[in-house]
């Protein structure tokens, strides 16, 4: 073996040792966003989420989206860059007493979605805003 392949198997090496640790690492995700899946534990109650768009399916973000429970405090939150919104209100709330509506300046709320059955006892409810620009 010459010193020229010796020396380009050795390259070749340190490359495939240095790809195989960076994939090691944490993983990246493109398009992502803030949410914390560790953040959603039982002791807080269920999950409500889903998206604000406008009918063509275009996400709007920074959209208050009210979640409104029979009793107690309401929770707003605003939706992200992609359209995405995520909260708790507090454990003991029967996420069927919950009533979700959205709003946004220059735009009226069209319809709103549940797409988790009523009735059940899921952590996560999926609920979707449909706003038409004035």
């Amino acid at each position: 073996m010459t010193a020229g392949m010796l020396r380009a198997k050795l390259t070749a090496g340190a490359l495939l040792a240095v790809f195989a640790l960076g994939a090691a690492g944490d993983p990246a995700f493109a398009g992502g966003d803030e949410y914390d899946a560790a953040a959603d534990v039982q002791e807080l109650g269920p999950a409500y989420f889903g998206f604000v768009r406008d009918p063509r399916g275009t996400p709007i973000p920074e959209a208050e989206v009210l979640l409104r429970p029979k009793t107690g405090d309401p929770v707003t939150i605003k939706s992200n860059v992609l359209g995405l919104y995520r909260s708790h209100i507090r454990k003991g709330v029967v996420p069927d007493d919950v009533s979700v509506s959205c709003a946004k300046d220059g735009y009226k709320q069209m319809r709103v979605l549940r797409r988790t059955p009523p009735g059940g006892k899921d952590m996560f409810i999926e609920t979707d805003c449909t706003l038409q620009k004035l």
